[in-house]
């Protein structure tokens, strides 16, 4: 089996392959710097179990790099790896399809167990972040803003516009709100946001 690094940043990328192969994961250790780089590896090479994906990328969505690889290698796992830890990013990149989150704050040793725990089948999220999740503090301002307007039956595209965001954007913000909330459908997260004080009681699900 392979690990495959992406990301831009020469040394992080040298560094994180040394590490990745010191650590007795019993894989390969391949790096590129872009996504596209990754694709043709991916599509060429299916020996490549896990992606190791940095979520800013120059030039590139890591939410929309995530969704592309899911989509076309449905059987690949995929951290990502960022140094932005604001509140709602990990579970946001697990409701987006990633089998984990990895801060680049993590020492080497709580990388390389942190890749372990998915290899093994977990999904992986940092002890701070999943005991947030579900919890009214793991949501954001941007979150409760979508909740509010999917209370009021508001489609993607009337979230988009009124937010003055991406539509795709809007489709990330939703899966992390239901993935807070622990639902599958607008209508579970609007009852949720009601019994949590989030949205009154005569706010109404959107069926679009």
């Amino acid at each position: 089996m392979k690990i495959l690094i992406v990301d831009d940043h020469p040394l992080f990328r040298a560094g994180f392959h040394a590490v990745l192969e010191q650590g007795a994961l019993d894989a390969g250790i391949l790096s590129v710097s872009s996504v596209q780089e990754a694709m043709q590896i991916l599509q060429r090479d299916p020996e490549v179990g896990l992606v190791l994906l940095d979520l800013h990328l120059r030039g590139e969505d890591g939410f929309n790099a995530l969704k592309v690889i899911g989509e076309k290698h449905p059987t690949t796992a995929c951290i990502i790896i960022s140094g932005d830890e604001q509140d709602g990013i990990a579970s946001r990149a697990v409701a987006a399809g990633a089998s984990g989150f990895i801060p680049k704050s993590f020492t080497a040793d709580e990388m390389v167990a942190a890749i372990k725990r998915v290899l093994e089948g977990e999904v992986f999220m940092p002890k701070e972040q999943a005991s947030a999740t579900g919890d009214n503090s793991s949501l954001t301002l941007r979150q409760l803003e979508v909740i509010q307007m999917l209370g009021r039956g508001c489609s993607n595209k009337e979230i988009a516009r009124a937010l003055d965001v991406a539509e795709r954007t809007v489709k990330a913000h939703v899966s992390a709100v239901f993935e807070a909330l622990n639902v599958r459908n607008r209508t579970q997260a609007v009852l949720a946001a009601q019994r949590r004080g989030f949205l009154p009681s005569t706010a109404y699900a959107a069926t679009r």
